[in-house]
């Protein structure tokens, strides 16, 4: 290989061209984030943590055809406990990937993925969730979503608006929306392309623009609005903010298409997923500052105090409790 062709392999991705191609449709993609071997080693891990998991009768499947109004019309979120084959399922899902390998977690501090959610959301964010999407053959196209759905929506001084604490998943409440008034990114997306992702084999469909709407989409199939699909290498990432419009594709391909979605949030905003309760005490042992931090085991203003100390510290202190706390009853 000449001098330059090495240079051209190795050349640091253009993040100021991805910012700006962000801020314009609220996506960007930008290419050869992951080496090969990065790839190959996350592919590795997280197809024998889904295969295990299917074996073992806990895998989370979704997206199957039969399951779609069904899951329109549940707006409590109840049946997201039961996804599965069973029920008619197909694309797999694996959750609570700080769990699942150092390979994976790695890729939550990221400097990339970091830099541009910092870029979307500023200084300061958690990890909301980390989780791979396989989409596989007989999925069907999922309904556009926004994944900051939960986001109050501003309202006309006077009149009726929706309470924060009654927001639906898939509802529209738009009706009095106004169209000159935005709501800030509150969330976003580093999704790492572990496969290929082509329109054939269901790469993640978007709006374009979508983030500067006001307004929720209608999640209906087919999509009523035209989308495309983000498409790249395996090794690039997709950004995407929480407020644009789009949803997984439909593989019409027999090979499994493997993403890995590392969500940010806002530092007052609850995650989606549940570290407190269900991470592996093993990752707090070994798990860096910057992990703890993103975990939500630090404070941010007043949130997430115990005591005086932050969760993090609290963790590494063992302060001791009251002494009511480690009472033991009289015989």
């Amino acid at each position: 290989m000449s001098p330059m062709s090495m240079a051209a392999a190795v050349a640091p991705p253009d993040l100021a061209q991805a910012k700006a191609d962000y801020e314009r449709d609220g996506f960007c993609i930008i290419p050869d984030a992951l080496s090969p071997s990065e790839v190959a080693a996350v592919r590795q891990r997280i197809t024998e943590q889904a295969e295990t998991e299917k074996a073992l009768g806990w895998a989370r499947e979704d997206s199957g055809p039969t399951q779609v109004a069904r899951l329109l019309k549940d707006q409590a979120g109840f049946q997201q406990e039961d996804l599965s084959e069973v029920t008619g399922g197909v694309n797999q899902r694996v959750n609570l990937l700080v769990n699942k390998g150092k390979v994976l977690r790695d890729l939550v501090t990221h400097p990339i993925g970091l830099e541009m959610m910092e870029h979307m959301l500023g200084t300061y964010m958690l990890l909301s969730s980390f989780s791979a999407n396989i989409a596989k053959f007989g999925g069907v196209e999922q309904g556009l979503h926004r994944d900051n759905w939960w986001c109050p929506i501003p309202y006309p001084r006077g009149e009726a608006h929706l309470k924060v604490g009654d927001s639906k998943r898939y509802a529209l409440e738009a009706e009095n929306t106004p169209e000159d008034v935005l709501v800030p990114a509150c969330a976003g997306n580093v999704l790492w392309m572990i496969t290929d992702f082509t329109e054939e084999n269901g790469a993640t469909r978007v709006a374009p623009g979508s983030h500067l709407l006001p307004h929720n989409p209608d999640g209906s199939v087919p999509h009523k609005i035209p989308t495309v699909p983000a498409v790249g290498k395996a090794g690039s990432c997709l950004i995407f903010d929480g407020r644009l419009w789009h949803g997984t594709g439909r593989n019409l391909t027999r090979e499994p298409r493997i993403g890995l979605l590392t969500y940010y949030c806002g530092p007052q905003f609850r995650q989606l997923e549940n570290f407190f309760l269900g991470l592996d005490p093993a990752v707090l042992d070994e798990g860096s500052e910057r992990l703890l931090d993103l975990l939500g085991y630090t404070t941010w203003m007043n949130y997430g105090v115990t005591d005086h100390l932050s969760s993090r510290k609290r963790l590494r202190a063992r302060e001791p409790w009251i002494p009511e706390l480690r009472m033991t009853p009289k015989a």
